[in-house]
C-alpha cells in the first residue's frame, strides 16, 4: 500500500521546491552581476550620475502598484509608519510622489498642517487623488488643512526659511541631481529645534553588497531614476544636520534617520556667534 501523502508532506514538498527554486534564481542573477564589467570609479558621486527626468511622469499611473509588493517584503510600510510618528505641528515633506506616507499622517494627531511637494505633476496629481479618496472614505485623522504644490526640493524658492516644524523625505534624495543641495534646503526649511525625518536607501555595510549596486545602478537608474548607490550618512553630515537617532535596516543599504538642523547653521546664527566673540559690532 503506498504511502498517504498528507498536507504537512505537501507543505514540506512545497517548501523544499519553493527554496531549491529561490536559490537557484539568486545564484544566476549573482553570478551574472559578478560578471558585469566594472563600473567607473566615479559611480557613487550624484556629479557624474545621470538624471532622469520624465521617469516618474511615466511611472505615475502604475507607480504604488509596481513597488507595492516589494515595500510589502521589506516591511517599509513599518519604517514609514515609525518615521511618521516623529513629526509635529506645520510638516513639509518633499518628493513626495503618489502620498504613500498619506496613510501615516492620519494616524499622527501632533500634525497641524500638511503640504504635500513633488516635482513631478503626475506624482503628486496621484497623492491629490488619494487624499480625496481617503477624505470621501472619512479616513479619522486625515489633517484638515492638507496642500499639495509642485515644487523640486533642490529648490525650494518660495518656502520661507524656518517655516515649517518637520520636513520630511522618504526615498527622495536617490533622484536628486544634487542630494546635497536637497538636504541643505530641508534643513533651511526646518524650524530651529524642528525635526528633519529621512528614510532613504544607498551604499550598505558591506564591499560585497556594494559593489553589486555600483554594478547595477546605471540600469536600475534609467528604469527607476533612482541611483540606489549614493553614500547619503556623510551627505547629512556636510547638509548642517545632527542625527538624533539613526537605524539601518537591509544590510545598511535602508538608512532611517531623525536630524534636526544644526544651531551654527541656522540663518543668522553665525553673525550671533562672532557678536558674542566680540568680532563683529551690532549693525554691521
Amino acid at each position: 500500500m503506498p504511502p498517504r501523502f498528507t498536507p504537512r508532506g505537501f507543505l514540506i514538498v512545497s517548501s523544499g521546491l519553493g527554496l531549491y527554486a529561490a536559490t537557484v534564481y539568486s545564484t544566476y542573477h549573482l553570478y551574472r552581476v559578478h560578471k558585469l564589467p566594472a563600473p567607473a570609479p566615479s559611480i557613487r558621486d550624484p556629479k557624474h550620475q545621470q538624471p532622469h527626468p520624465g521617469v516618474f511622469d511615466a511611472l505615475a499611473p502604475e507607480y504604488n502598484a509596481k513597488i507595492g509588493w516589494d515595500e510589502r517584503l521589506m516591511r517599509l510600510g513599518a519604517r514609514r509608519r515609525e518615521l511618521i510618528a516623529h513629526a509635529r505641528g506645520r510638516v513639509l515633506e518633499v518628493s513626495a510622489g503618489t502620498g504613500r506616507n498619506l496613510d501615516y499622517y492620519a494616524e499622527n494627531p501632533a500634525v497641524a498642517e500638511l503640504t504635500l511637494s513633488d516635482a513631478s505633476e503626475p506624482m503628486l496629481l496621484a497623492a491629490y487623488n488619494a487624499f480625496v479618496a481617503m477624505v470621501k472614505a472619512k479616513v479619522p485623522g486625515v489633517p484638515t488643512k492638507t496642500d499639495f504644490k509642485i515644487m523640486d526640493v533642490q529648490h525650494l524658492d518660495s518656502v520661507p526659511a524656518q517655516s515649517y516644524d518637520t520636513v520630511v523625505d522618504t526615498f527622495g534624495l536617490c533622484s536628486c541631481a544634487d542630494p546635497l543641495a536637497a538636504l541643505k534646503e530641508m534643513a533651511r526649511c526646518c524650524a530651529p529645534g524642528g525635526k528633519v525625518l529621512l528614510l532613504e536607501h544607498g551604499t550598505g555595510s558591506y564591499d560585497w553588497l556594494n559593489s553589486i549596486l555600483d554594478k547595477t545602478a546605471a540600469d536600475h537608474a534609467a528604469k527607476w531614476a533612482c541611483w540606489w548607490n549614493r553614500e547619503l550618512r556623510g551627505l547629512v553630515e556636510q547638509a548642517g544636520l545632527d542625527v538624533l537617532e539613526m537605524k539601518e535596516y537591509h544590510l545598511g543599504t535602508t538608512l532611517w534617520i531623525v536630524a534636526t538642523p544644526r544651531a551654527n547653521d541656522a540663518p543668522g546664527a553665525a553673525k550671533e556667534g562672532l557678536l558674542q566673540k566680540g568680532l563683529l559690532q551690532n549693525g554691521s
